[in-house]
Order: C-alpha cells, then structure tokens, then sequence
C-alpha cells in the first residue's frame, strides 16, 4: 500500500485525490529525465538508526523499513490486495466504533522490537493497540513505543523474497515481540494465515469454525475468511449472524423500529378490524335478538288468535246447541200438541 493511500483517515478512506495534480501521469510521450527525477529506492543499504528515523521512516516514496540496520522496503500492493485492505478495514471500523476497547491504525505507524540479536522496526499494514495494553499510545507520535496486540500484513507479490519476508520473518519477530495475534492476508489465498500466541509463547494457527476466524485480541470480532474476497457489501450483512453483532448497528436500529412500526401498524389494524368485527357480532345478536322477540310476539299474536277463534267456535257451537235444543224442543211442543188433537177427536 502506497504511503499516500495509507495515509488517508477512516472518514477519508472513499476521497480519491486529484489526481490532476501528477501531470507526469498523463503526460504524451516518454518523460524527459530533467522534468522528473525518479526515486530511487535505497533497499540494502545500512544505516544507524538515527539516520533511518530522520530520512528514511517518513520516505515519501518508498516504505522503509529497518531490519538491524539494513532498509528494506515493503512491497507495492495490487489493485486486489487493496481492496482486501479497503474491505477489511471497513468491517474494523465497524466493530471498534461499536466495541470502543482498541485503537487500529492504517498508516505507516512503525514500532521497534528489540531481540537478543538483533533489532528491528516495522510498520504493519494495519496495527491495533487494545485500550489495556501496558503501553498507552502517544497520538501525536508518529511511531509506538510498545508492542502491538495485532499485527495484520497484505501480502500481494508473489515473489519469494516478499513471501518469505510476511510468512518467516516477521512471523518470528511478531512471536519473539509477544505480539498477540498476527494475520496474514494474501490476495492470491495461498498464504493467507491467522496465528495467535499460545500460553507457551508461541504462535499457533487460528482455527476457523465453519469457515469463520474469531479473534481474542477483540473478543467479539469475527469473519468469514472467504469475505476477505468476496468482500461483501456492508449492508448485504445485518441479518448474518457472524456480522450481526457490530455491522451497520445504527441501520439496524432503523430497519428494526421501521419492523416494529410496521407491527405495531398491524397490530393496530388488526385491533381495528377484530373491534369493527366484535361490533358487527353484537349487532347481529342484537338484530337475532330482535327478531327472536319479533318472532315470539308473532307467535303469542297467532296463540291469541287461535284461542280467539277457539273461543268463537265453541260459542258458535254453543249457540247453535241451543237453537238446536230449542227447535226439538218446540217439536216436542207440537208433537204433543198433534198428538192431542188426535186424542180428541178419536
């Protein structure tokens, strides 16, 4: 990673520079040397420590680094390796921003690291000092003067020399140093690697559980190592359950109320309809009501009117019994009375 992308903060990250301001990029033709002056690296070359602090370690061109006297110069990332970086820085800044228990640095941030043998100063693509660690950073310094708790390197050249330098090297200072954990992410995949120190000193490979690397230097900070190249979008992330806990917590806040709104609306309408329903309910007992007593009022007129006619009927009957009555009674009378007129004359 160049010193100019490296230098660039969290919130300026996405801001691309002008890029109208390096003429030499766009010039026609070959560059003539007298119109610019090429660096050129010093890699190899022994210095005392002084000298490199003084006029190699804030190199604009090169990033130096200190082996022991001897400048050694980091390797130029791609354009895959950097989005390796970009990516995964953004899923850092998410959970410190969430977790505030470290700092994490993207810019050439050296810290020195002395051994029986031999002393060296090294500037890790991306370090994390954890809020405990014994050495608090000054953050108007321009180096630490402690050990770093995580140490993460990109690797993106496939040459041997920069592999062996990420993979050996400082895979045995990081150890020597008592650095914590050490990542190392390879564009290419082949040697990429995560180690933490053991309770013997040592490094050991971080195991991933179905496909997931956790970390204990940020207890709670995990991903899926294919993400690393996948690199999903951030937002793609809220509802898995690896990333849940620390991705876009603010968005899921407003997704979540947005959920919760949705529900209490439904809630609300669902009140509405089951009221406007318990409503109807009552009406149609009251209108079930109200025809049942229409129905028996009916039912007592027709009762009424039945006796009514039962009543007519058995008068009717009645009086013809006595028009009845009467008639043979008169019969009798005149039955009687023929019979003695007949006596009377015989």
């Amino acid at each position: 990673m160049s010193n100019l992308a490296y230098a660039l903060s969290i919130d300026e990250i996405d801001e691309v520079p002008n890029i109208a301001k390096i003429p030499h990029l766009f010039a026609k033709g070959p560059i003539a040397a007298e119109d610019y002056d090429m660096p050129i690296s010093h890699e190899g070359k022994y210095v005392d420590e002084a000298i490199y602090w003084d006029d190699y370690y804030e190199n604009d061109s090169f990033r130096y680094e200190w082996n022991n006297g001897y400048l050694e110069v980091k390797e130029m990332p791609t354009m895959e390796s950097s989005q390796n970086v970009r990516w995964l820085i953004s899923i850092l800044e998410q959970f410190i921003r969430v977790n505030p228990i470290a700092y994490f640095f993207i810019v050439d941030i050296g810290f020195k690291m002395k051994f029986p043998n031999k002393t060296t100063i090294r500037k890790p693509d991306i370090s994390i000092i954890r809020h405990d660690n014994p050495t608090p950073p000054n953050l108007k310094d321009c180096s630490y003067q402690g050990v770093y708790d995580m140490c993460i390197e990109f690797l993106s050249d496939s040459k041997k020399k920069y592999v062996d330098h990420d993979t050996i090297t400082k895979k045995k200072e990081y150890c020597q140093a008592r650095v914590k954990e050490y990542y190392i992410i390879d564009a290419k995949k082949t040697h990429t690697s995560f180690f933490r120190l053991n309770h013997r000193g040592r490094y050991e490979k971080i195991k991933a559980l179905n496909g997931v690397i956790s970390s204990k230097v940020l207890p709670g900070f995990k991903f899926r190592e294919s993400d690393l190249y996948k690199q999903p979008d951030l937002n793609t992330l809220i509802n898995n359950p690896v990333y849940k806990s620390y991705v876009l917590l603010d968005l899921q806040k407003e997704i979540q109320a947005k959920v919760e709104e949705r529900k209490a609306k439904e809630e609300e309408r669902k009140a509405k309809e089951e009221e406007r329903k318990a409503k109807e309910e009552e009406r149609k007992a009251k209108e079930e009501e109200r025809k049942a007593k229409e129905e028996e009022r009916k039912a007592k007129e027709e009762a009424i009117q039945a006796l009514e006619i039962e009543r007519k009927n058995k008068e009717k009957a009645l009086h013809e019994k006595a028009e009845a009555e009467k008639i043979i009674a008169h019969e009798r009378k005149e039955i009687q009375r023929l019979k003695k007129l007949l006596l009377e004359k015989s």
